[in-house]
């Protein structure tokens, strides 16, 4: 850790720089990333990533906010409002959520992953002490969304500090994480996350639609939490308890890829965002999937563009970890289904040429409106997982140049003044046009056009995979 005399001047010389830049670029007429190869666009995005959460990180701490509260969204301000009385933060400010929000641990992510672009010892340091800062309130959480609160975040600790003591308390409140999602669920206590007979981590939970049945409910937003198990597993000294956490998150991808979309008409691998599944043993349809719902997506049975990429990271990471061909296929089944589904694939009019950013539900896209909001976080999580599957692929497989193709089309797009914030921009974020949420699927939303913290994460991470990608070929 930094004292405090020493942070200040590290921050103070981060800002001079993030300063400098901006003024440059400022004076500039034209967009600098237009004559820009993708490369150096990367090189670009990064120095802005350090801006802005040089930036956010002033502004929290200006507030004193510190490992209190955590960025989340940013807000957005229309010309009208129903609660126009109230007052409302600048537009592109982040908006303060409380540690239990379900992507805290994003944030402290990003600073982990921040270090790693610098050289000099104190400037590493600078983003390890406020990374800590915001990484020790989670240490304790034991909600769902237990990687990106939990593995994200120590993980990184553990492979940075130099103190045995240190990684082994990082060490074991990631094995404590996985411990909790690989519990076996107990119908008299009503604890555990992990249902044994269904083969799925979830929860007890009473279905949207109006029959008030309790079910067995798996989201697909938590499916990430499979790297909690696989890296945990890799990590665990106790043989058996990294054997059982290894199938049971194996178990939990197949049981998802094999019931998620699958009930619907041939060849439509689309994912749902919500699925129950029968776990009353004297149900005549005990352990069967029974239907699903969505929650972010325009109807029940359509795709949630976010949904889709939380499938194909966690698939992708599942197969690096595994090398179980099965999980390798629904891996390809779930990029598939997202590449022959972006803007550039719509067939006619409905077309937009070189678009590689997902509608916010790819079925209101191809019935209803073509040209309806995108998703930036979940382009940003699909790319950071086929980064993820593309080194494990041979270098003959044929999905390999298909899949870096869209992978350097995406970040490319990412990377333009239509995604990348500028950097005198006021906006907060480092990418724009996030979909967090559209409520009644077509109703204007506040929650449809903003920078989104794990969307920031995921970018930067894709980044970074990329460039690990392209230095890792050119040794070959």
């Amino acid at each position: 850790m930094l004292n405090g005399k020493k942070l200040s001047l590290t921050l103070i010389g981060l800002s001079l720089i993030s300063l400098i830049l901006t003024l440059i670029l400022s004076i500039q007429t034209t967009d600098p990333r237009s004559h820009l190869n993708l490369e150096q666009r990367i090189d670009f995005a990064l120095q802005l990533a350090q801006n802005k959460l040089i930036k956010t990180i002033n502004t929290f701490e200006q507030s004193s906010l510190v490992g209190i509260k955590y960025p989340s969204y940013t807000s957005k301000n229309s010309s009208f409002s129903l609660n126009f009385w109230k007052k409302r933060p600048p537009s592109g400010i982040w908006l303060p959520d409380k540690a239990k929000f379900w992507s805290s641990g994003a944030f402290p992510a990003l600073l982990w992953q921040m270090s790693t672009l610098e050289t000099e010892l104190g400037r590493k340091q600078f983003w390890w002490s406020y990374a800590k800062s915001w990484g020790e309130p989670l240490r304790k959480r034991s909600y769902e969304d237990v990687t990106i609160n939990n593995l994200l975040v120590f993980r990184p600790w553990l492979e940075f500090t130099r103190d045995e003591d240190e990684k082994k308390e990082q060490l074991e409140t990631i094995l404590q994480g996985a411990r909790t999602l690989a519990m076996p669920y107990d119908p008299l206590k009503n604890q555990g996350r992990f249902q044994v007979e269904l083969g799925v981590m979830g929860n007890k939970r009473k279905a949207d639609r109006t029959d008030n049945q309790v079910y067995w409910h798996v989201f697909t937003d938590h499916i990430i939490n499979v790297e909690q198990l696989l890296w945990a597993a890799q990590h665990n000294p106790n043989s058996i308890e990294a054997k059982d956490w290894q199938q049971k998150a194996i178990r939990h991808i197949k049981t998802v890829g094999q019931t998620f979309g699958k009930n619907r008409k041939p060849g439509h691998t689309g994912t749902w965002q919500r699925g129950y599944f029968d776990d009353r043993p004297s149900s005549p349809t005990y352990r069967q999937f029974l239907f699903n719902e969505g929650k972010q997506g325009w109807r029940d049975d359509t795709t949630w563009s976010r949904g889709q990429a939380w499938i194909i990271y966690a698939t992708s990471i599942a197969y690096k970890y595994s090398q179980d061909p099965s999980l390798r296929a629904i891996a390809f089944e779930a990029i598939d289904y997202y590449m022959n589904n972006l803007p550039d694939s719509f067939e006619g009019n409905k077309r937009t040429p070189h678009d590689f950013i997902p509608p916010w539900d790819f079925d209101y896209a191809l019935e209803k409106n073509p040209n309806t909001e995108r998703d930036s976080s979940a382009a940003a999580i699909a790319i950071s997982g086929i980064l993820k599957l593309i080194p494990t692929l041979p270098k003959n497989d044929p999905a390999r140049p298909i899949y870096l193709d869209l992978v350097k089309k995406t970040l490319y797009q990412l990377t333009s003044k239509d995604y990348l914030n500028d950097l005198q921009s006021s906006e907060m974020s480092i990418l724009q046009k996030g979909c967090y949420h559209h409520p009644d699927a077509i109703q204007p939303s506040f929650e449809c056009d903003n920078g989104l913290i794990w969307g920031d994460y995921f970018f930067v991470d894709a980044l970074l995979d990329y460039r690990r990608l392209m230095s890792s070929s050119e040794k070959d």
